[in-house]
């Protein structure tokens, strides 16, 4: 198996291949957005350069949507080289031919493909602002889009830069003491830590206050992507689907703001085997407290010979665009790792 379970808290089979075996047919969304906490110098390593950060969610959204660019100019690939995780995704849902939607929840700069429009605006850098004004009208507006969803099996995912220092925010604001992850390969979490402090200390607010509103804590401390993970959560579930949030530390907060909602006991995280093994972001020490079903996805990439891949085994980028979950559905199909690794490889040529 090279999608593994690394927390079990439903005590439901551990095989998730076997788990949604009967599986017809699968969803995968892309929830789209940014921040103006992403702006920050040194928080974030999604794009080539500080300037071009903004660019990533809308180039992310066409690699997924054509394995190629086509009205943004620059690659979203992290300074170092290392591929945008987005094309870790394209490959997953070429294998598993599975639906794809996107949802621009609070983009700056919108991709050239079709879209799913919240029209909602993008976040606040969380020092000086509410991060989300219109967080529970984002969160009511894709509970309803859930509904309307055609799928029995939803797998949503992100790409929003600097979303792990909004969602290390939002769970000391629940009460977590876990860490998250980074796109650098060295985690710069006493920067994260001293935004987090001072975007506290704008709202007056100490950790664990709101671990009975999470809603508030996303309002003040988030980003627009939560809201609208939160609301398709509970959309699919309260309807009888199943979820798989696609991502680490970040879909982490998302899970926890669930739990503070009393949605489900029935939370399944699937992630990276980078997110996984991050001492720094202690991915188990938060999926533990949360008692959720967690997968991790090793794709493979110490047997690749492409320097791009190559990175993510020295750390960086680990994960994002629902890239663990893109994986997962692949392995769900049935494809190997091997055959996994081979369409991301195919995919950058394509690039």
């Amino acid at each position: 198996m090279w999608v593994t379970n690394c927390h079990n808290g439903s005590g439901r089979p551990l095989d998730i291949r076997k788990r949604y075996s009967g599986v017809e047919r699968p969803l995968f969304i892309l929830i789209l957005s940014n921040s103006d906490t992403a702006a920050i110098p040194g928080i974030s390593g999604a794009g080539s350069t500080e300037d071009y950060i903004q660019y990533t969610p809308a180039a992310d959204a066409e690699i997924v949507s054509n394995g190629k660019l086509k009205t943004i100019g620059v690659m979203p690939n992290a300074p170092s080289g290392a591929v945008t995780p987005a094309v870790l995704t394209r490959a997953g849902l070429n294998l598993s031919q599975s639906a794809h939607l996107l949802i621009n929840s609070g983009l700056k700069i919108v991709p050239g493909v079709p879209y799913y429009d919240l029209r909602t605006k993008h976040g606040s850098d969380i020092r000086f602002a509410p991060a989300v004004p219109d967080a529970y009208s984002i969160q009511k507006a894709a509970k309803k889009l859930a509904a309307c969803c055609d799928c029995d099996l939803a797998v949503i995912g992100e790409t929003i830069p600097g979303g792990t220092t909004t969602a290390l925010c939002v769970l000391r604001a629940l009460g977590f003491t876990a860490n998250v992850s980074s796109s650098f390969a060295t985690n710069p979490i006493a920067l994260k830590e001293k935004v987090v402090r001072e975007a506290m200390r704008r709202a007056s607010i100490n950790p664990g206050n709101l671990r009975n509103d999470p809603m508030r804590a996303i309002e003040l401390f988030g980003d627009p992507m939560m809201p609208c993970a939160v609301g398709l959560t509970e959309g699919f579930l309260r309807s009888g689907k199943e979820v798989i949030l696609a991502g680490g530390t970040q879909m982490g907060a998302v899970a926890a703001a669930l739990r503070a909602l009393d949605v489900s006991t029935d939370l399944v995280i699937a992630t990276t085997k980078y997110v996984f093994d991050d001492r720094a972001a202690r991915f188990v020490k938060l999926v533990n407290a949360l008692d959720v079903d967690a997968f991790s996805a090793d794709p493979g990439f110490s047997k690749s010979s492409v320097d791009a891949l190559q990175k993510y085994e020295q750390g960086e980028v680990k994960e994002g665009v629902g890239a663990g979950g893109a994986m997962t559905l692949a392995y769900i199909r049935g494809y190997s790792q091997e055959a996994y690794r081979r369409e991301v490889e195919a995919v950058i040529k394509r690039l």
